[in-house]
Order: structure tokens, then C-alpha cells, then sequence
């Protein structure tokens, strides 16, 4: 194995995690739904204690957003700022290791955020 093998396995995963989490906030968010209550006019309310976790699956979706605005943005911009300086098509050149610091933040806030939610309505769930 060697560092390009590393990073091969990580993209992998990172890229699965980012699509299993996606998935799993969807779902949270439709079996808090089942809970909902229908109220008058076919209006449905949420018990409060479900929020939290409404908000935490909420925040999963944004994070995941989040990290590939910036990515996108990040990469975007670099890309630019290289062309600008009339680097050519083929040239090979490497970039600040600060430019994946943001988009690393939003990658790990995401499961966690969705982790938190589970383990809340689990523990509601468990509770009933």
C-alpha cells in the first residue's frame, strides 16, 4: 500500500459515508413524520420532543449542502487563481492543504449531527 492507495480508500469511504448519512437524514425525518399528529383542517403539528431530532436531521442535510458549496467554491476559485496566472493545461503543481480544512469541518458535522438524532429518537422511541 502506499499514500495513493490510502487516499483511493478514503475517498471511497468518505463518499459512502456521505451518501449513507443523506440517506439515513431522509429517513429520520420521514419516521418523525409518521409521529406527526393530524390536527384540524388535515394541518399536522409535531410533539415537541421531536424536534430535536427534526433539527438535528435538519442540520445533516445543511451541513452536507454546506460541504460541497465550499468544496465547490474552494476548488473553483484555486482553479481560477491557476489560470490566471497562465499555468498551462498539463502542468502539474500542488495545492494548500487549507483548502479541504473547511469542507473537512462540514464532512464530520454531518454524521455527527445525524448520530445525535438517531440516538435521540431512539432514546424517545425506547421511552413510549
Amino acid at each position: 500500500m502506499n499514500l495513493e492507495d490510502a487516499r483511493q480508500h478514503y475517498y471511497s469511504h468518505s463518499n459512502s459515508l456521505s451518501s449513507v448519512n443523506r440517506q439515513l437524514c431522509f429517513a429520520g425525518v420521514a419516521v418523525i413524520w409518521v409521529f406527526s399528529v393530524e390536527g384540524t383542517n388535515g394541518a399536522h403539528s409535531l410533539p415537541g420532543e421531536l424536534l430535536f431530532p427534526l433539527g438535528c436531521f435538519v442540520l445533516g442535510l445543511a451541513f452536507d449542502l454546506c460541504q460541497y458549496i465550499v468544496s465547490s467554491a474552494s476548488w473553483g476559485l484555486y482553479q481560477r487563481h491557476k489560470e490566471k496566472t497562465g499555468i498551462g493545461e498539463e502542468t502539474q503543481f500542488g495545492a494548500p492543504k487549507q483548502i479541504n480544512w473547511i469542507p473537512i469541518f462540514f464532512f464530520w458535522l454531518k454524521p455527527t449531527a445525524t448520530l445525535f438524532g438517531y440516538i435521540n429518537l431512539l432514546i424517545l422511541l425506547t421511552n413510549s
